[in-house]
């Protein structure tokens, strides 16, 4: 798995868990028991594109991050240096049809962001 800066994101970022896409993108795993929620403003980016889906667990920042590098063993990983412990985003697919998966550790929870790049 390469490893990219998360500047990419700078625009945006199990086999029977749920699927979220966005017309016309790829789906991508949601972590398993992560419910939707509105997203905080200290989460991701000032305004992800539209579309974007947001999701929270209470799970570890840590294990979340594990489960996506498990189950997008084709994505691309674009951690920023110093930021590996809260937070991490994961490019699937390419060109037109790519998603971005962000995993963030924010106010005691882990957030998830699932949107295409901009």
């Amino acid at each position: 798995m390469r490893v990219l800066p998360i500047a990419v994101l700078a625009g945006f970022a199990v086999i029977t868990a749920p699927l979220a896409a966005t017309a016309g993108g790829p789906a991508a795993p949601i972590y398993p028991g992560a419910v939707a929620a509105a997203r905080p403003a200290g989460v991701g980016l000032k305004a992800p594109p539209s579309g974007s889906k947001t999701y929270v667990t209470s799970d570890d920042f840590a294990k979340v991050r594990s489960w996506y590098k498990a189950h997008l063993n084709a994505a691309s990983e674009m951690a920023q240096p110093g930021m590996e412990k809260t937070e991490d985003a994961f490019l699937v697919g390419h060109g037109s049809s790519a998603m971005v998966v962000m995993v963030q550790r924010y106010n005691g929870k882990t957030w998830i962001v699932v949107g295409r790049p901009m």
